[in-house]
């Protein structure tokens, strides 16, 4: 783990290369979206996907300055979609044994013919 007592973090912050170019990258994205927000209308601006965008870049900027500054890792990505897929399976398997077991003809039972079928003449007295 980093040190994080107050001068780490300060020299950090003066010295990383890293720090600087996150730092002007959520500068940029911030004033490109004041420059575009100025010119649209309020109703506009706040829908806008270009505004929403470089205020989203400025945010991850920020974000990983300070991660950085911090002396932190970056964290590993979250695995995402195994319980789902496992419950999707399941839920499968689970209808397919239901099916199965409770609906139409089960396997081996031969079709019975109708009742007029049977009879093969006239009855016998």
């Amino acid at each position: 783990m980093a040190n994080n007592d107050a001068s780490a973090v300060l020299e950090r912050l003066l010295d990383d290369e890293y720090i600087h170019e996150q730092l002007a990258a959520a500068g940029a994205g911030l004033r490109d979206a004041y420059r575009r927000a100025r010119r649209l209308p309020p109703r506009k601006a706040v829908q806008d996907k270009t505004v929403y965008d470089r205020v989203r870049q400025a945010a991850g900027g920020l974000t990983e300055a300070a991660r950085r500054a911090a002396g932190k890792q970056k964290p590993e990505p979250r695995r995402r979609g195994h319980r789902l897929l496992l419950l999707v399976v399941l839920a499968s398997g689970a209808v397919v044994v239901w099916a199965a077991r409770s609906g139409g003809a089960q396997q081996g039972d031969a079709p019975t013919p109708p009742p007029s079928a049977t009879t093969t003449g006239p009855p016998s007295g």
